[in-house]
């Protein structure tokens, strides 16, 4: 039996409270991989659970942290041995049940992967569910016969969030020139040409333009971590045969558009479900990203230490990069 520290989210009066509680091991479900966690990281969807009204979390009292990378300590697979690094992204991590934001989690071992060995824990953390969703839609665009010319052009929406920092960073890497970049934050530039951009674009700017069937063919492959009205405003600026894979929507879920970019362009608009993605492709994108799509310029990172978790939590947010959570206070 092992005491360890969680952190516990609590509704009451449509307020949400972050604490720290006590918890015991065997307090966790019986079946599964008992991990000892070293690290997590803030996501877009963790930072929700703190808004009842989001509805990302259905019941509380609650542990979030939808991603984690730890060392095994007792597993019902044999596949997984103790000592060995595991990690963890999407399925129903923080969500359906307690996740990575405690010292101990215990989860069903389909949904673990053991660590490449190219990538730290700390790395691995840092790329998280941001960099694995960025991976999967770059597997995407990288399938189509545009990307042949490395002048082809594309665009990022969103790009100093943490699924557009890593899509831009690795498109950068593997040779591509000309970039697109859109911003909030315009202050933001010299950060996204550092990462790779050739053009940055205000967002508010793609909003306000006159909002057409069919407008100039400016982009063959989009990478959209928005939504809403930002999608709909660039799918007319779609080029013939082009693909836009969508995979966020921090602008709204709903898509005003047309057809005519579909059936008189033959644009693809393609999704991006990072929580479900297959077990038996995701070794393949942790691979490429321990390998071809590391990032040799990384993003903003910030570390923070379990202490601060609740704080940073509660605290609303639009700084640019990721925040990894050293969860394990003993190294």
């Amino acid at each position: 039996m092992v005491a360890y520290q969680a952190l516990v989210l609590t509704h009451d009066n449509e307020t949400v409270t972050a604490q720290y509680a006590t918890k015991l091991t065997p307090d966790l479900p019986k079946e599964g991989v008992l991990i000892k966690v070293a690290y997590s990281d803030i996501n877009y969807k963790d930072r929700l659970t703190m808004n009842a009204k989001s509805g990302v979390l259905k019941n509380y009292p609650a542990t979030p942290g939808v991603d984690f990378v730890g060392t095994v300590v007792t597993s019902d697979n044999p596949f997984f041995e103790a000592g060995e690094c595991v990690l963890c992204t999407g399925y129903g991590t923080g969500i359906s049940i307690d996740g990575g934001y405690a010292q101990y989690v215990k989860v069903p071992s389909e949904w673990l992967l053991k660590c490449p060995i190219e990538l730290t824990p700390q790395e691995t953390m840092q790329l998280g569910t941001a960099g694995f969703t960025a991976a999967i839609a770059l597997t995407k665009i990288l399938r189509q016969p545009f990307t042949r010319n490395h002048d082809t052009p594309l665009l990022i929406t969103g790009a100093t969030g943490g699924v557009g920092s890593y899509a831009l960073t690795m498109l950068a890497q593997l040779g591509f020139t000309n970039i697109t970049a859109t911003t909030r934050d315009l202050s933001q530039t010299d950060y996204l040409t550092q990462l790779g951009t050739k053009h940055v674009i205000a967002t508010d700017d793609l909003l306000t333009a006159p909002l057409k069937p069919l407008a100039h063919q400016s982009y063959t492959g989009v990478i959209d971590t928005l939504g809403g009205d930002v999608l709909a405003h660039i799918l007319p600026y779609m080029a013939q045969d082009g693909l836009v894979a969508a995979c966020g929507n921090a602008a709204g879920f709903k898509l005003a558009t047309t057809v005519f970019p579909f059936i008189l362009r033959g644009v693809t608009l393609v999704g991006i479900d990072s929580v479900n993605y297959p077990r038996k492709d995701r070794k393949e994108i942790w691979q490429l990203l321990a390998t071809n799509f590391k990032p040799q310029t990384w993003p903003l990172i910030r570390n923070i230490a379990f202490s601060e978790l609740a704080t940073e939590l509660s605290t609303p947010t639009k700084q640019a990069g990721r925040v990894v959570v050293k969860i394990d206070t003993e190294h």
